[in-house]
């Protein structure tokens, strides 16, 4: 199996990277001082890591089950719509949308 490290790098590290630079300009604008570089970064990156992985993982998990939904009978494709419909109908009541 050949590890494709640049999709790694693009899809994980960056934007684990760009968020716990977001925290750190935050937290700069919001008390005006700019913390020295410490463990607590590090661990604060790893669990932004956690959370990158997390949200791929389960973005590709919820296309393949659509997907299987989709290529499925017709039932199946209506039911899956009526569902998604009802969702949205019930986040709109509640005005969330």
């Amino acid at each position: 199996m050949k590890i494709d490290f640049k999709k790694i790098f693009i899809k994980y590290i960056i934007p684990a990277f760009l968020l716990v630079l977001g925290f750190v300009v935050y937290t700069y604008l919001t008390t005006g001082y700019m913390a020295p570089f410490s463990t607590p970064d590090i661990g604060l990156f790893f669990v932004a890591l956690l959370f990158m992985f997390a949200f791929w993982a389960l973005l590709d998990y919820f296309q393949h089950v659509t997907g299987i939904l989709m290529a499925e009978t017709w039932v199946s494709r209506i039911i899956f719509i009526i569902v998604a419909l009802a969702l949205f109908y019930i986040y709109r009541i509640n005005g969330r949308i």
